[in-house]
């Protein structure tokens, strides 16, 4: 065989038994997302790799990777919060990836744009405009409270979007509104309040744990459900608690029932969703109004 044809076929053979070029880290996510609001973070890398760790505005999350016949995918909801309460309008998301005993690491900048949130102005009970230092020593213990609690990451199992609407109600206070209580500008609008007569049953919008269930100044009778990778639904101003911290619930189990409880105007469910600490819209993370079961 000439010389320059066995060299060719060389090639060709050793082309084919080399093994495929490793698959490259592929992230998918938006480059700007409006203040308050989730986004999803897709990940798709190769079937070798080990393990992936997400690191967003302090929290460092290790997504469970799903695989399929061409790679391993992982998904994640992450939030960015309003001004309010997140400084800068900048955030860097770092992926690290470990592959055959080798990290690699991947940075993209997501950038926050403006949205805009109108008033809303609201007639409550004096002691909830003016605090006492009793109140408000207590307001601020449960404030610390619940930020620790949602700062905490725990493993994720099932991929929990859409969520399960609570309750069949529609919105009567949208997320973000400016809000002034009895004149005094407060804090913008944590959740979504969704109308239901007292004592309507809420069910959970996803499977996970129970990390709070409390009685709070501001927030009344409150269950916290806690469904991995910083992930966190809030359910305020119940009547009645159904669940105890440590229990564990399915997507849809009745957790508590409505009520007026705390600094209200009249009984209805104020639905949050916590995102790495971030409290972020929950009407764009649930699944549509026909959906939900009374």
């Amino acid at each position: 065989m000439p010389r320059p044809l066995r060299a060719a076929l060389t090639l060709v053979l050793l082309a084919t038994l080399a093994p495929p070029r490793a698959r490259a880290l592929a992230i998918d996510c938006p480059e700007a997302v409006p203040e308050g609001t989730a986004f999803v973070l897709t990940l798709r890398t190769a079937l070798d790799t080990d393990s992936l760790h997400v690191e967003w505005l302090g929290a460092t999350l290790r997504p469970p990777l799903a695989t399929t016949a061409k790679a391993r995918v992982a998904r994640l909801v992450l939030g960015l919060g309003m001004r309010e309460r997140l400084a800068g309008d900048r955030h860097t998301l770092r992926v690290r990836e470990w592959r055959s005993g080798a990290e690699m690491l991947m940075v993209r900048e997501i950038r926050r744009e403006p949205r805009a949130y109108p008033e809303q102005h609201l007639t409550v009970e004096s002691k909830y405009s003016q605090l006492s230092p009793a109140d408000s020593a207590r307001a601020e213990r449960e404030r610390l409270r619940v930020r620790e609690t949602l700062a905490r990451v725990s493993p994720a199992a099932d991929w929990p979007l859409p969520l399960g609407r609570p309750v069949a109600g529609e919105p009567s206070s949208d997320f973000g509104l400016r809000r002034f209580f009895n004149g005094e500008a407060k804090s913008p609008h944590s959740g979504l309040d969704l109308k239901a007569a007292d004592g309507t049953p809420v069910a959970a919008c996803a499977d996970g744990q129970v990390t709070l269930a409390e009685e709070h100044f501001y927030a009344g009778n409150s269950v916290y459900l806690d469904h991995g990778d910083g992930l966190f639904t809030l359910y305020f101003h119940l009547s009645d608690i159904a669940v105890q911290p440590g229990q564990r619930v399915a997507r849809g189990e009745i957790i508590a029932r409505t009520g007026a409880t705390g600094r209200v105007t009249g009984p209805h469910l104020h639905l949050g969703v916590s995102a790495q600490g971030q409290l972020v819209d929950p009407e764009l993370l649930l699944a549509p109004a026909e959906a939900a079961k009374p």
